[in-house]
């Protein structure tokens, strides 16, 4: 039986269904490990090479429909909140923590989530923040409304959630703000931000107005995505590469 955390929502619910590095679609290769992200294997498959995806590097022969990244083989995540690497390692100096819903990929360091939890009082902000660094579990602000602080309701339409790729801003459709242009909706000028289709269930994929829109790519700069680096540079740099 498939796990879920929502009533309705299974467990392959909430494996990316586009590439974690350019955003785009086509065959992807899903990682089993805790971040549920997906990826194209081979710069040379055609939707990686329509959004110039560097992808996982590896030859067309070793396609696999599953994997494990090597964020999560060695339990190194970007918070995503500021983008840094850190540890989420549970045993040992563990710097960054994974949100408690069931089906979240997102890791946060504990100042960063803690900002966004608790905006307006600074001691409720200090005590989770420890709270958090110690272990103890917390849902990340993607599910609820950024601006009604509801969850959603995906039977309502209304109250259905669209979800920013960049950040943890989640939006009720009637919350959304109103230059967030889905595609079906923008004019010849318009900066398109919204899509439906995209994602599994009824929610839509957004770019929420605090990232800017690099014209050449229709998207904003790409995340930061650590991998293809050997074990010793990770471990003593949290180094990468910026595949933008």
């Amino acid at each position: 039986m498939a796990s879920s955390d929502d009533e309705g929502e299974t467990f392959h619910d909430h494996f990316d269904t586009v590439c974690a590095i350019c955003d785009n679609g086509g065959e992807l290769a899903i990682c089993e490990g805790k971040c549920f992200r997906s990826f194209h294997i081979t710069p040379d498959s055609m939707s990686a090479h329509e959004s110039s995806c560097e992808s996982l590097c590896l030859p067309p022969k070793e396609f696999l429909k599953k994997l494990k990244c090597e964020n999560c083989e060695y339990s190194l995540h970007q918070c995503f909140v500021c983008a840094e690497l850190g540890s989420s390692d549970k045993s040992s100096n563990t710097e960054v923590f994974q949100c408690s819903s069931a089906t979240c990929g997102h890791f946060y360091h504990p100042k960063c989530v803690a900002k966004l939890l608790q905006k307006n009082d600074k001691t409720e902000r200090q005590s989770l923040q420890e709270k958090i660094a110690a272990g103890e579990p917390f849902v990340c602000p993607a599910h609820k409304c950024v601006v009604c602080n509801q969850t959603e309701n995906e039977k309502v339409a209304d109250l259905q959630f669209a979800v920013c790729r960049r950040c943890p801003n989640s939006y009720h459709r009637k919350c959304l703000p109103r230059d967030i242009i889905f595609e079906h909706q923008a004019g010849h000028h318009d900066e398109i931000r919204a899509w439906d289709g995209l994602l599994r269930k009824a929610r839509a994929w957004i770019y929420c107005l605090e990232h800017e829109i690099d014209p050449e790519v229709a998207t904003p700069t790409r995340p930061i995505i650590y991998f293809g680096i050997s074990l010793s540079e990770v471990q003593s740099n949290h180094t990468g590469r910026n595949l933008v």
